[in-house]
C-alpha cells in the first residue's frame, strides 16, 4: 500500500481531529482513539457524542483486521451550478461521491480533493477534507465596482469571485470582461479569493468578446511569442526552383484542393489518374516540416498548442498565419512543396502498390465541397471537371465499400452550424450538410493515413499512431441496456461490424439520432501513442495521422520522421531522441485535442443559447434524447439540446426507471422515454452557463389556462 501524505487538521474541530488520527494511521483501537483525543472530562463527553454519531452514520467503520478507520477517496470535484458537487475518481468508475454544499470546505470546481466517504441510499456521500491541488489559476468574468473596490464575478458560477486590486493607470469600466490571475487562496473558505487583472477583453456587448472569453478560459492565445513570429518572418513568400532539390516535379499533373468555402489553410491536395484496370491515387500534403525545424521556437510552440482550434467565429491556429495561410497553404496556381503518397488501386479497390516521396506541385483549382457536390448532381461545370470528379466518386465508393466490408463503424452524425451576422450574433442554427465531396476527401485521407502507418511500422520508425481502443465492458453493458429498451440487440461479442449493422438498422428512424449519439458516447476516445494497437472504430489494424500537419502536431511529427527516412538522413541519435520524446508528445497532443474539442463545443453552445434567448415561449417539435433522475433532455431538429427539469414536468410523483431509461408518473401513469417525440416550449435560457431549459407544450398550455 502506497504511503499517503499525512493529513493535518485545519481547525480545532473535533471531527477533523478524529479524521486526522484515523487517516494518518493504520486502523486503531477505540481505546487508542480515546486516549489521543480526550484530555479531560469535557472533551471526553464531546468526543463520545460525536464518535457514536459518526459510527451510526457510517463515517467511522470497522476495519477487517480489527480496529476502526475511515474510508477516503481522492479525485476531481465537479460542482453543479446549484451548489453541490461530486468527486469523480478513475479508480472507482460509476460510483461518484456526492458532496453537499455545506461540506465542500472551500473546494472549487475541478479541484483535486481528498474526501471522507460514507455509504448512502443513493451511493456515497462525502465531505471534502483536503484540497490537494487547485484547478483554477485564472478566472474569466465581469468587472464590478462597489464602494471603490473592484471584484471579478466569474462567467462560470462554479468559479470563485475574485477581489482584484485596483490599478490607477488602467481604464476599467464596470461590465468589462476581464481575465484575472489568482494570487491568494485563503485558508478560511469564507474569506475572499484575491487576484490581479492581467487582461481586459472588452465590454461584454462588444462583438466577439464572448467567444474571446471562452478562448481565455481554455488559455488559447490568438497571438504568438515574439521568437515564433521572428522565425515566421524569415520564411520565404514563394517557392523557387532552387528549393526543388531531389523532389519529384508534379507541376504538370492535374492536382486540386477540395475544402470548405471558408477554409484558408489548405494542407491537402489530391490527384487521380486511370491506370489500366485501376487507378493511381495521389495525396499531396503540405511539407510543413521543411519550414519548421525540429526544436525551433515555432516547433516548440506548435507542440505546446498541439492543434488548431476552430471556435464558432474564429480559428486559433497552431502555426503562424504567414506559414499556415501562406507558404505552406496549397493555394491554386502557385508552386508549393509537398509530401506525396501515391497509391495504385485495382478496379476492386485493393491496394497494389504505394510510394512515398517529397514533391513540388502547382494546384490547378481551389474547389469547394458545395461546388463539387453541385457538379456531381448535374450542375454547371465551368471547369470541365465532371468526368474526372465522377472517377473520384467511383474510387470513393470502392474505398468506402472496402471499409464497410471489413467492419468499420461509419458514423453519420449530423452537426449543428451556427450562422452569425457581421457582429457575431447568431441569426440561425442549421444542420450542416454533408455530401459526396466531403466523403471523397475523407476516404482518400483515410487511405493515405493507413498507408503511412504501414510504412512507419515496416521501417520501424518511431512514429505516432492514432489508436482507438475497444469500448469498455461497462460502457457496452449500459449501451446494451439502452438499446434494449428501444427493441434492439447486439451479439455477445461486440465488433465494429455488429455496431455498423445496428447503425444501418436504425437509419432513417426516429430513434436514429438517440442511438448513434449514445453509441458515440459509449466508445473510447481516440488518442495518440507510440505503439500501434489499431483503430477499433475504423476496423483498421494500422492507422496514423499524416494529412493535416498545418493544424495537428502529431501529423507534423510523422512528416518529420518519414521525410528524414526518405532522404536517408535518420541517425541513431535521431532515433534515440525520438524514442525518448514520442510518448510524451502523444500524451500532450491527446490532452490538447480534448481541450480543443471542449472549447469548440462551448463556443457553439454559447451561440446556441444566445440564439434561443429571445425565443422564450416559442414552441418546437423535439425528441427525447436522454432521461435522468432530474429531468429529460430533448433535442430540436436543428440539434439544439436542452433540459426539461423534473420540476417543470406536469405535476405528478415522477420515478426514474434507470433500466428502461424513462420517467413514470405514479399518479397518472404517464411515461417519458428515450426517442419519444414531444412538443416543447422555451422556458428560460442562461447564456453564461450555456443552458437552455424547456417545458412540455401540454403542461405549458395547462399552466397558462390556470393563470387566466
Amino acid at each position: 500500500m502506497a504511503k499517503r501524505k499525512a493529513y493535518r487538521p485545519q481547525s480545532d474541530n473535533l471531527s477533523e481531529k478524529i479524521f486526522a488520527v484515523l487517516y494518518n494511521r493504520e486502523p486503531v483501537s477505540e481505546d487508542e482513539l480515546v486516549a489521543r483525543l480526550t484530555k479531560n472530562r469535557h472533551t471526553g463527553k464531546a468526543f463520545f457524542r460525536i464518535y457514536r454519531q459518526y459510527r451510526q452514520e457510517g463515517w467511522i467503520v470497522r476495519a477487517p483486521e480489527g480496529g476502526v478507520t475511515v474510508a477516503t477517496r481522492q479525485g476531481s470535484l465537479r460542482v453543479n451550478p446549484r451548489g453541490f458537487g461530486f468527486v469523480v475518481s478513475p479508480d472507482y468508475p460509476g460510483t461518484d461521491v456526492f458532496v453537499p454544499e455545506r461540506w465542500l470546505a472551500g473546494a472549487r470546481h475541478d479541484d483535486v480533493v481528498t474526501v471522507w466517504v460514507r455509504p448512502s441510499a443513493q451511493g456515497f456521500d462525502g465531505r471534502v477534507m483536503n484540497i490537494v491541488k487547485r484547478a483554477t489559476e485564472v478566472v474569466i468574468g465581469t468587472l464590478e465596482r462597489h464602494r471603490g473596490s473592484w471584484s471579478l464575478k466569474p462567467r462560470d458560477p462554479r468559479r470563485p469571485v475574485v477581489e482584484v486590486a485596483s490599478n490607477p493607470h488602467a481604464k476599467w469600466h464596470p461590465g468589462d470582461i476581464a481575465r484575472a490571475k489568482i494570487t491568494d487562496w485563503p485558508l478560511d473558505p469564507k474569506r475572499p479569493v484575491r487576484g490581479e487583472v492581467v487582461e481586459v477583453l472588452g465590454a461584454a456587448d462588444s462583438p466577439g468578446v464572448d467567444v474571446s472569453a471562452i478562448a481565455a478560459e481554455y488559455q488559447l492565445s490568438p497571438t504568438f511569442p515574439d521568437a515564433v513570429l521572428a522565425e515566421a518572418e524569415k520564411l520565404p513568400q514563394s517557392v523557387t526552383e532552387a528549393e526543388y532539390g531531389n523532389r519529384v516535379d508534379l507541376t504538370d499533373t492535374l492536382i486540386v484542393t477540395i475544402d470548405g468555402s471558408d477554409a484558408k489553410d489548405l494542407d491537402d491536395a489530391i490527384s487521380l489518374e486511370p491506370l489500366g484496370d485501376g487507378y493511381r491515387i495521389g495525396v499531396h500534403i503540405a511539407d510543413v516540416s521543411h519550414y519548421v525545424a525540429e526544436g525551433s521556437a515555432m516547433d516548440m510552440e506548435a507542440r505546446r498548442r498541439g492543434t488548431s482550434v476552430y471556435l464558432v467565429d474564429r480559428v486559433i491556429p497552431m502555426l503562424p498565419q504567414r506559414l499556415s495561410n501562406g507558404i505552406a497553404s496549397l493555394n491554386p496556381g502557385v508552386l508549393r512543396l509537398t509530401v506525396s503518397v501515391e497509391i495504385d488501386l485495382s478496379s476492386s479497390g485493393e491496394v497494389l502498390k504505394t510510394k512515398f516521396f517529397r514533391s513540388v506541385i502547382r494546384s490547378r483549382h481551389r474547389l469547394t465541397y458545395q461546388g463539387v457536390n453541385e457538379i456531381l448532381e448535374g450542375g454547371l461545370d465551368v471547369l470541365g471537371l465532371r468526368p474526372w470528379l465522377e472517377q473520384l466518386d467511383v474510387v470513393r465508393d470502392l474505398l468506402r465499400s472496402k471499409r464497410v466490408e471489413r467492419g468499420a463503424v461509419d458514423f453519420e452524425l449530423p452537426e449543428a452550424k451556427v450562422v452569425l451576422d457581421d457582429h457575431g450574433h447568431p441569426v440561425d442554427v442549421v444542420v450542416r450538410s454533408r455530401g459526396v465531396a466531403e466523403s471523397i476527401i475523407e476516404e482518400l485521407m483515410l487511405l493515405a493515413n493507413e498507408a503511412v502507418a504501414h510504412e512507419l511500422l515496416r521501417t520501424e520508425l518511431p512514429g505516432l499512431f492514432r489508436v482507438h481502443d475497444e469500448p469498455s465492458l461497462d460502457k457496452m453493458t449500459q449501451f446494451r441496456e439502452m438499446i434494449g429498451v428501444l427493441g434492439y440487440r447486439l451479439p455477445e461479442q461486440v465488433t465494429p461490424k455488429s455496431l455498423q449493422s445496428l447503425i444501418n438498422r436504425v437509419k432513417g428512424l426516429p430513434e436514429e439520432r438517440v442511438i448513434n449519439s449514445a453509441l458515440l458516447r459509449s466508445m473510447k476516445q481516440a488518442r495518440y501513442g507510440p505503439k500501434n494497437t489499431g483503430h477499433f472504430g475504423l476496423a483498421a489494424e494500422e492507422y496514423t495521422h499524416f494529412t493535416s500537419p498545418i493544424r495537428r502536431y502529431p501529423d507534423l511529427w510523422v512528416h518529420r520522421v518519414l521525410t528524414r527516412y526518405l532522404e536517408n538522413r535518420v541517425t541513431e541519435a535521431d532515433r534515440e531522441r525520438w524514442q525518448q520524446l514520442v510518448a510524451s508528445v502523444g500524451e500532450d497532443a491527446s490532452a490538447r485535442e480534448r481541450e480543443a474539442m471542449e472549447a469548440e463545443r462551448d463556443s457553439v453552445a454559447l451561440k446556441e443559447a444566445e440564439f434561443m434567448a429571445n425565443k422564450i415561449g416559442q414552441e418546437y417539435e423535439a425528441v427525447i434524447s436522454g432521461v435522468t433522475n432530474f429531468g429529460i433532455f430533448v433535442e430540436l431538429p436543428n440539434l439544439i439540446e436542452g433540459l426539461v427539469r423534473l420540476e417543470d414536468l406536469p405535476q405528478d410523483y415522477w420515478v426514474f426507471d434507470p433500466v428502461h431509461y424513462r420517467l413514470r408518473g405514479q399518479r397518472t401513469g404517464r411515461e417519458y422515454g428515450l426517442g419519444s417525440p414531444v412538443t416543447v416550449v422555451v422556458m428560460r435560457v442562461d447564456t453564461g452557463l450555456r443552458r437552455i431549459d424547456f417545458g412540455l407544450q401540454e403542461d405549458a398550455a395547462r399552466r397558462k389556462r390556470r393563470v387566466k
